[in-house]
């Protein structure tokens, strides 16, 4: 369900959470065991997860199950880092990627950036290009 330039901010785990996905076994959990053992609400598995397509199975009373090994790469899968291309900046206010236009370079220090204007919402954008030395465009 997931395209891969977006990107999915709903259900996004914390540094602890992540890194309680470590510990997920091989083994059917309920949404509230699920919940329980990474951190968050048994809502968030009903409200974002099974409608992203996350993998899960019902049993003949209707019950969900989720593997958690399953859960776990596909949680890794789907919120994995993206990198944006050269011309791209993320909204804030948006909350997509967007395609700088007609971006303005400055440099403070060392810090070289460029800054636009998102074509959307007008808010102000900006991508970092260096923190190295300083670039003079002059000759």
């Amino acid at each position: 369900m997931a395209i891969d330039n977006e990107i999915i901010l709903k259900g996004r785990l914390d540094g602890n959470q992540r890194n309680r996905l470590v510990r997920l076994l091989d083994m059917l959990y309920t949404p509230g065991e699920l919940a329980h053992e990474i951190g968050f609400e048994v809502r968030q598995v009903y409200r974002v997860y099974i409608p992203l397509g996350c993998p899960h199975e019902k049993d003949s009373t209707g019950r969900l199950w989720i593997n958690g090994a399953e859960f776990r790469d596909w949680v890794k899968d789907l919120y994995q880092k993206r990198s944006l291309g050269p011309d791209e900046a993320f909204c804030l206010s948006c909350k997509k990627t967007i395609k700088m236009i007609s971006p303005e370079k400055y440099q403070k220090g060392r810090l070289s950036y460029y800054i636009s204007n998102c074509p959307f919402c007008g808010r102000k954008l900006a991508r970092i290009i260096t923190k190295s030395k300083r670039i003079d465009d002059q000759p």
